[in-house]
């Protein structure tokens, strides 16, 4: 066959409204855009990767999977046009109708997704700190894209959503800190807060034994003033490991007759 009859052949035949001829460019087009984009894919996702392992990032298979998705999307936004004939804005503006719909419907995967995401990588908290979290004491042990698990003083493992750790305060405690036995109390107006100190010191001794950290000194704040008496904190140090929930419980147990103490 000659020539010119191949490329009226391609030309002339039609399949589904389409031109051999054209159906061949854009198949071709098809391909090397798809060659390009996996390059692409392979090299960015190897960078990506040692970034990642590098700033110790977990869950990396995640973000790697995100990155394959954007660059086949713009992939498919290149050919959108040129072989199927559809407008790359069209196409968006179709596809974030339907984004948004599914995002109403996923609020609260995507609040944790994108908490997770920030906690991971500004490192916030890390897996072993020690956190002070509505109300309890406990060590973060694992931090994934939907929660983050927190180990308390009696073994039990709290599962917090991501969205709620990212909103919510909490105090990460130093070595020294996350060591000490704190308890409110309310001093009688004219008390001695030496002997209140001795007395705290004392009980601590009686109720919590060798729990005590003897190297380190009791301590007792004054928070506030009013009417009813002196707000105080007392900060008891403990050796490393023992329970702060058990040993607040025994030396509050131990405070309540104390002279100088406001009682209801």
């Amino acid at each position: 066959m000659s020539y010119d009859a191949f490329w009226e052949l391609m030309t002339e035949t039609h399949v589904l409204g389409v031109s051999l001829a054209e159906l061949v460019g854009k198949a071709i087009l098809v391909v090397v855009v798809s060659l390009i984009a996996w390059g692409v894919q392979r090299v960015s996702v190897r960078v990506a990767r040692r970034v990642l392992n590098t700033a110790k990032v977990p869950s990396v298979s995640f973000l790697l999977n995100m990155l394959r998705a954007l660059i086949w999307f713009l992939a498919l936004m290149t050919v959108l046009k040129p072989v199927f004939n559809v407008e790359p804005t069209a196409f968006v503006a179709a596809l974030g109708v339907g984004s948004l719909a599914l995002s109403l419907g996923m609020q609260d995967t995507v609040s944790n997704v994108v908490g997770g995401l920030v906690l991971m990588l500004t490192k916030i908290i890390e897996p072993g700190d020690v956190i002070l979290f509505a109300g309890f004491t406990g060590t973060v042990t694992d931090i994934n894209w939907r929660s983050t698990c927190i180990v308390d003083s009696y073994g039990q493992v709290n599962i917090i959503p991501n969205s709620v750790i990212s909103k919510t305060a909490f105090i990460k405690l130093s070595d020294a800190t996350r060591s000490c036995c704190v308890v409110q109390l309310s001093v009688r107006h004219g008390s001695d807060f030496e002997v209140v100190r001795k007395d705290v010191q004392r009980v601590a001794r009686e109720r919590l034994g060798d729990w005590v950290d003897t190297n380190r000194e009791v301590w007792v704040t004054v928070m506030s003033l009013d009417g009813g008496g002196i707000a105080c904190q007392v900060s008891v140090p403990l050796m490393w490991g023992v329970s702060q929930d058990q040993a607040r419980t025994r030396l509050a147990g131990g405070l309540t007759e104390m002279p100088w103490l406001c009682k209801p």
